[in-house]
């Protein structure tokens, strides 16, 4: 493996929009997966409260980081150039990558603004997505507990994600050629 590409960022900022915008035969990990995985194996519908007390749950058993360890046998199982990884949600997650990738991890932090977040939740309609603000706002709050905005603050690089889909596909991939160059 050459490159392990992190997106981190907060809900609906567009981490999977990046991770799904390079290359077909870049593979992605999906955090979220790990813990929709377990969610599931508990008996758990898969609503945004049982997904966030799940990956609570997970962490305060098993740290910080436990999300990412899940995902790095999967990571490491991908046959390829450049792997993506969706969904970082703390520092101790990165940590976790630099860890075990070495250089080979590089972390892009997607941003968004809160209203530009909430509109895209409400046009996606994920099961696991806040669907009222102050459900939006205690889902951020959760996720800034886990050390998101320090994983932000500590990113290699960041994409402002405010313009049109093309716009921001095209910062991207511009980005990533630049990494993998």
């Amino acid at each position: 493996m050459k490159k392990i590409i992190g997106f981190i960022g907060k809900q609906a900022s567009g981490k999977t929009t990046a991770a799904n915008s390079l290359s077909e035969d870049v593979p992605v990990v999906v955090m979220g997966d790990c813990v929709r995985k377990e969610t599931r194996n508990r008996g758990y519908p898969l609503t945004e409260k049982n997904i966030g007390k799940v990956a609570n749950e997970l962490r305060e058993k098993n740290g910080m980081d436990a999300i990412a360890q899940l995902a790095i046998p999967e990571i490491k199982e991908k046959d390829s150039e450049v792997v993506a990884i969706d969904g970082i949600r703390g520092k101790a997650e990165i940590d976790a990558y630099r860890e075990e990738f070495g250089e080979k991890f590089v972390s892009i932090a997607i941003l968004a603004t809160k209203k530009t977040r909430f509109d895209r939740t409400k046009q996606r309609e994920r099961s696991d997505d806040a669907t009222t603000w102050d459900s939006f706002i205690e889902k951020d709050k959760r996720e800034e507990n886990w050390g998101l905005d320090e994983a932000i603050r500590e990113a290699d690089h960041q994409i402002k994600n405010e313009t049109n889909l093309s716009d921001f596909k095209k910062k991207v991939n511009d980005l990533v050629s630049e990494i993998d160059g």
